[in-house]
């Protein structure tokens, strides 16, 4: 990715950065998202960093897409990530598919029974993936754990 001497980083494809810094604010609000005035100042206590709700706003949306490395690095900070979670399409994958499992683990009933399957037996957990599976749509065909359409 090419990098100026100012330090910007060029843009990172047609919204890629948007759609990752908006998932990341989904991601962390759950539901009941702040204005981006509120998280701006939310950004300010915890990293110490002055970041515009305006400038903010336009990565969200895609009206801007070249972004310094420092302002990277502070909404990495901010929501826990690493700075690579905006650039690199493996690793914001990656954090994806932790963040479904963590808002899936928020669900009282799929944590439930997460701790009641811990200690089935082989042929149990099998038999529950089963059920999940038909119940689900899915197929476990191949003894993989894949979801329909991902």
């Amino acid at each position: 990715m090419a990098s100026s001497s100012n330090g910007d980083i060029g843009t990172t494809g047609p919204s890629s950065l948007a759609r990752r810094l908006e998932d990341i604010i989904n991601a962390y609000y759950r539901g009941s998202r702040p204005p981006y005035s509120k998280i701006a100042e939310e950004i300010r206590q915890s990293t110490g960093r002055t970041f515009s709700a305006t400038y903010l706003w336009e990565l969200a949306t895609g009206r801007k897409r070249n972004v310094t490395r420092d302002h990277l690095r502070v909404l990495a900070e901010h929501f826990g990530v690493t700075p690579d979670y905006f650039t690199d399409e493996e690793v914001s994958e990656r954090v994806r598919r932790q963040m479904e499992f963590a808002v899936a683990l928020g669900n009282s009933k799929v944590r439930t029974l997460a701790f009641r399957a811990d200690g089935l037996s082989e042929a149990g957990l099998d038999a529950l993936l089963a059920l999940v599976n038909a119940m689900s749509g899915e197929s476990d065909s191949a003894g993989g754990h894949r979801r329909s359409g991902r």
